[in-house]
């Protein structure tokens, strides 16, 4: 990478960053590469960055974001491509741009503070910060000109010099205090909850009252899969037979198999969708959630005997194994949002292009079954997104049609349309491989391996997991990934954690010990330097690594569309308890799992690994309490 100046180097024009490229070049992040040739003088998070910020004494502009973000690319295009944006920047900041999947610690402390100072949070993550990294001021995305109820970029840049000029202590002040309630909020004071059925029945009637009951998901807005609730609410059913779970669930389930939210052409899932209905999407997809979602689909199949589900968890992973594994065995991000026939392009029609591949009839019936229309889309030009129409509008619409003989024609005209899309230039490809991402990629084989007796799926499961084991450093702990062969730096809890369970999963399906060593390994690792006993709670970040260059070191948060590593963690050490007969594990991972519970109630909609996990405690699943025929393992 470049080189930051030292305070005595004049700043470099523009158009000169633009040439020769800023501190970004050779950084091992897609996301990070894509801002390398910006006029806007970006460093990587990292001590040269922030003695150059105390040395100057400038406050820090810290862009947070992600390769397949959306948003994050707008931003880009509308002001860090613009010169006189990057002269003000370049003039009076420090600008550091980070990858929130390569740094979610720094991504989960300065997203929760933005929030603590009541502004909205989201990608491209925009902080402001004091040389001693306290938060200032941040927000979302900020546009190009005043727009949205939101000043021009610009003028908020002008807003903050100006204010850290004449008053930078109170600012320092007011960041330390934002800094402060944070570590408050976060102690684990108190004595814990135990998980019971009362607790877990509080926490389903909380979430309840959160559920989309006409469309599926949650909230009325729009719609993200979610999978970690969803899994929970599958573990609820198998445990209890709650049927308002069940109708939710399979409402859900339903809702994106037809919607837009889903690639119908190769049965993964975009990463949300604008709308209540899951018809139109941002375009990105991510490995994490459609891991998750093939899981559930499976899984959810099984249990409550919907062959459709199961077909469609096969589509996800059988997507997975044909274009996003990489040839070392590993699984890439993700896709980009945005693709260069504008957003949408390549995955949207209209009906002459169905037309021109289908010919008219076949087009007709597929456009009917998968309402392309001439109006299409108005945020998408007048493209239309593919989503299924329902069984009852699909017969009204075209009557006396055989069922059976419809679904060949829809298939046939799916296996056309594919070669054709092929053919059009594709979204960018995050090339990174995440341990954590990776680690429920390889719980998601693992598991529909075992339960579908596919062994292709459990080879794939096997690959990986060697793949990831590769990733281990001296001191025994897993790094955060790589990318094109370079290091990510430290893992963080949830990669030690999610791949210890995936371990488990492995030996489940194939009965080697080896992966029940290996998981007990990561537990081991967790226990060392993430556990402190003291409070209960689980640090993000390794003891080892002193929290990253971080002003505060807070527990590892709830959980997003992905478990975290908290409740990975407590999950872990509960299932290897049970499977061991330790009982000081089984101890130390009840007081983990209680401390945890304190809020659940409260706050269900953070907590869906959390609430699969409480619940496993309460009623553990088929298969988890076995003998300990394990102890001479010597764990």
């Amino acid at each position: 990478m470049a080189t930051p100046p030292d305070a005595n180097t004049p700043a470099r024009a523009p158009e000169r960053i633009r040439a020769e490229g800023n501190g970004l070049v050779g950084a091992p992040s897609p996301y990070l590469l894509q801002h390398a040739h910006n006029p806007v003088d970006w460093q990587p998070w990292g001590e040269p960055a922030l003695a150059r910020a105390r040395a100057e004494d400038k406050p820090i502009f810290l862009s947070v974001g992600y390769s397949t973000c959306h948003w994050c690319h707008v931003m880009e295009h509308e002001s860090f491509e613009d010169d006189e944006v990057a002269r003000f920047l370049n003039e009076h900041f420090v600008s550091i741009k980070v990858d929130r999947e390569q740094r979610p610690d720094v991504d989960a402390l300065y997203i929760e503070a933005v929030g603590a100072m009541g502004e909205s949070t989201g990608w491209p993550l925009t902080v402001f910060l004091t040389p001693d990294l306290e938060p200032f001021f941040g927000g979302t995305y900020f546009p190009p000109r005043p727009a949205f109820g939101r000043p021009s970029f610009l003028d908020v840049l002008q807003g903050v010099a100006r204010a850290y000029r004449k008053q930078g202590g109170e600012l320092a002040k007011y960041g330390r205090a934002v800094l402060d309630a944070l570590t408050s909020a976060a102690r684990s004071d108190g004595p814990g909850v135990a998980p019971t059925p009362a607790l877990l029945d509080d926490a389903f009637a909380s979430l309840a009252r959160a559920r989309d009951g006409a469309l599926g998901g949650f909230g009325h807005g729009q719609k993200f899969p979610n999978a970690p609730l969803l899994l929970a609410e599958l573990a609820r059913v198998q445990r209890t037979g709650d049927d308002a779970a069940a109708a939710h669930l399979a409402r859900t389930l339903d809702e994106m198999l037809r919607g837009g939210v889903r690639d119908h052409l190769t049965g993964t899932f975009h990463r949300y969708a604008v709308d209540r209905r899951w018809h139109v999407p941002h375009f990105e997809k991510t490995l994490y959630d459609n891991a998750q979602l093939g899981h559930l689909l499976v899984a959810a199949g099984l249990l409550m005997a919907r062959a459709d589900w199961v077909r469609a968890g096969r589509d996800v992973l059988d997507d997975l194994l044909a274009t996003w594994r990489t040839p070392e065995g590993g699984f890439v991000v993700g896709f980009d949002a945005d693709d260069p026939g504008g957003e949408g392009a390549y995955y949207t029609w209209t009906p002459a292009e169905l037309e021109q591949a289908l010919g008219s009839e076949l087009a007709h019936t597929f456009a009917v079954a998968y309402d392309v229309t001439a109006r299409g889309e108005a945020e998408l030009g007048g493209r239309s997104v593919l989503h299924r129409l329902p069984p009852e509008d699909l017969a009204r619409r075209l009557p006396d049609r055989d069922p059976a003989a419809l679904e060949a024609e829809l298939s046939d005209a799916m296996a056309r349309l594919r070669a054709v899309r092929s053919r059009r230039p594709p979204p960018a490809v995050d090339e990174k491989v995440l341990v954590a991402w990776n680690a429920l990629a390889i719980a998601a084989l693992a598991e529909a391996g075992r339960r579908l007796n596919e062994p292709r799926y459990v080879h794939a499961a096997v690959a990986c997991a060697r793949h990831v084991l590769g990733m281990r450093d001296g001191d025994g702990g897993l790094r955060r990934g790589s990318f094109r062969g370079a290091d990510l730096g430290p893992g963080f809890l949830e990669d030690q954690a999610l791949a210890g369970l995936a371990f488990l999963r492995l030996h489940a399906a194939t009965e080697d010990p080896q992966w029940l060593d290996a998981a007990a390994a990561r537990h081991r690792f967790i226990r060392e330097q993430h556990w402190d006993p003291s409070a209960h709670v689980f640090r993000r970040s390794a003891r080892r690594t002193g929290g990253g260059a971080l002003p505060v070191d807070l527990p590892d948060p709830g959980d997003g569309g992905l478990p975290g590593g908290r409740s990975a963690a407590l999950r872990l050490g509960l299932e290897l308890a049970h499977l061991t007969g330790d009982t000081a594990r089984l101890s130390e991972a009840e007081a983990a799992l209680h401390a945890a519970c304190r809020d659940l109630a409260a706050r269900p909609l953070s907590a869906g690994a959390l609430l699969a996990a409480a619940q496993d405690f309460v009623t553990p699943p088929p298969g988890v309490v076995r003998a300990a025929e394990h102890r001479d393992h010597g764990w």
